[in-house]
């Protein structure tokens, strides 16, 4: 086991050895179906995607819960990475002198917390998933589960049909869906947590459907309600639009926080265009810009394009002695990722940081959509 914790070690230094973590793209699977079993192919991929996955496995004896599954939502390494870095933090910022094994990050985690990403009630995958949500029955009492698929605007790398599939957790009354399967949340109510699929429809010679989750998500902790709630939707003078979140998350040695999934029927309702013709426009007649305390737009991103680092008054700085979080957006799937500069924030800190997207129609009139989120360190 110290082998394995030593290597462990060495995943999450060179997460913490650059300014912010590059995530790994899946470019292995070309066939739908595989002579494995579920357990042995997680094992035997080539990049090494899910040995700490397996680990978890191993810990609480699920590989045969795992081979029977019908559909398994697999978080990567680098989702379980993620989390462990979390919870690491949290300990450390209680006691810095103190350890936190990979054994103690076992022993904290809820059994059923893994179980809610294996399901015996049906094959899902793109190949059955609707723009409308389908719901699933993990059998635990963390449920709350769907999933849809999402069209991609044509353009972006192809001009057929191509759809994303999201894994999806309800929170508050379940998002409504357009045609295309993007979402509209009602004003007051919680945004539905969205995770997109990077690899679809593996099927194993066990009978389980396989559905590899994006690097970027957070083993368990992406489906804590407390991770975002909001939007308040306020309409602007000029005809825009302004979303207001509040984001809480916990301090951190690591570039964790949360994820806020923006409404793209509500933006779209106020550029007047069709949701799927917005992450096409960005960069062109949409421009992404922050927001600076005195109200002045600054297009220059900082972070991960289109993105910023603020510093402690919302400003906008570089990655460095200054910054305090940041918001990268993901035009795609109208994600944004908030985080924080490791180690420099403390429980009951706030921040208010805001971006904004400002859309030129063929009227060259220009349209705002804004996005402020009030953070709390908790």
């Amino acid at each position: 086991m110290k082998a394995i914790y030593i290597t462990l070690l060495a995943v999450l230094i060179g997460f913490s050895a650059c300014k912010k973590a590059a995530y790994l793209t899946d470019d292995g699977l070309h066939t739908a179906e595989v002579s494995q079993n579920t357990y042995d192919y997680l094992a035997s991929h080539p990049n090494h995607m899910f040995d700490t996955l397996l680990m978890v496995i191993d810990h609480f004896g699920l590989k045969d819960e795992v081979n029977n599954a019908k559909t398994f939502w697999v978080p990567s390494d680098y989702s379980i990475a993620r989390y462990y870095q979390l919870k690491r933090g949290l300990v450390l910022e209680e006691n810095e002198n103190a350890t936190y094994e990979f054994a103690d990050f076992l022993e904290d985690i809820n059994v059923d917390s893994v179980r809610a990403y294996l399901y015996t009630d049906g094959q899902h995958s793109l190949n059955t998933a609707k723009t409308d949500y389908t719901t699933m029955d993990n059998g635990t009492e963390i449920n709350g589960f769907a999933y849809n698929k999402q069209l991609v605007p044509q353009g972006a790398w192809s001009y057929q049909d191509v759809y994303y599939l999201y894994y999806i957790k309800v929170r508050g009354e379940p998002d409504a869906t357009a045609p295309d399967g993007s979402v509209r949340v009602d004003r007051n109510d919680l945004a539905d947590t969205r995770v997109l699929c990077q690899t679809t429809g593996i099927k194993t010679a066990s009978g389980t459907i396989l559905n590899v989750l994006e690097n970027r998500h957070t083993f368990i902790a992406d489906f804590n309600p407390t991770a975002d709630s909001g939007p308040f939707i306020e309409d602007l003078e000029d005809g825009g639009i302004r979303f207001t979140y509040s984001v809480k998350f916990k301090p951190a040695s690591a570039y964790v926080g949360a994820s806020v999934v923006a409404s793209s029927a509500w933006i779209a309702d106020a550029f007047g265009v069709e949701a799927d013709e917005i992450p096409g426009l960005l960069g062109s007649s949409i421009v992404f810009y922050a927001i600076e305390p005195d109200g002045t737009l600054n297009g220059t991103s900082t972070a991960n394009a289109p993105g910023h680092w603020f510093g402690a008054n919302g400003n906008v700085v570089a990655w460095g002695a200054d910054a305090r979080l940041f918001s990268e957006y993901a035009a795609t799937s109208f994600t944004f990722t908030i985080g924080q500069f490791p180690d420099r924030s403390a429980v009951g800190d706030t921040y208010t940081i805001k971006q904004a997207m400002v859309y030129t129609n063929r009227s060259n009139e220009q349209i705002r959509a804004e996005f402020v989120f009030n953070v709390t360190i908790i």
